[in-house]
């Protein structure tokens, strides 16, 4: 993404400040709300700390149609989370070998959000750290969360 990219509400995004139409979690709206049409993807980084993971929630607020990312449209936001999950999928193989199907699966069924795929490769952690070994784990955490760090 670019970081110089200026950020805009769009309509869906106003509506949603005024009357909580979309039931926004919370730490969108609070993205949100940081969004004045002005601001780059990078001065809204810095304006939200890094506790808050602002690029991350940028672009699943555009992906949602709540923002405008200059140069980005939704169905570029969306060939690369399925990219990413393919690329996660590829990881969990190289990583488990034969060990890897239960994590394929989780990883094919995850929700095509950031936020999902998130959730989703925290679970599959666990998984392998049950069913196989925390080595192979951590290596599947550590490589998952490289894969993840472009959202």
């Amino acid at each position: 993404m670019d970081k110089a990219a200026i950020v805009r509400k769009t309509h869906k995004g106003e509506e949603e400040l005024r009357s909580r139409a979309h039931g926004l979690a919370k730490e969108l709206r609070h993205v949100l709300i940081l969004v004045d049409g002005r601001s780059s993807v990078e001065q809204l980084a810095e304006k939200g700390g890094e506790d808050w993971d602002v690029q991350g929630r940028l672009v699943e607020l555009a992906r949602e149609g709540f923002v405008s990312i200059d140069g980005m449209s939704a169905e570029v936001l969306e060939s690369d989370i399925a990219g990413i999950r393919d690329q996660l999928v590829l990881i969990a193989q190289d990583v488990l070998g034969e060990d890897a199907t239960k994590v394929v699966q989780k990883l094919n069924a995850a929700p095509e959000t950031r936020e999902g795929l998130l959730k989703v490769t925290a679970q599959c952690k666990k998984l392998v750290l049950l069913l196989i070994d925390e080595d192979k784990a951590e290596e599947l955490e550590r490589r998952c969360q490289g894969a993840l760090a472009v959202l």
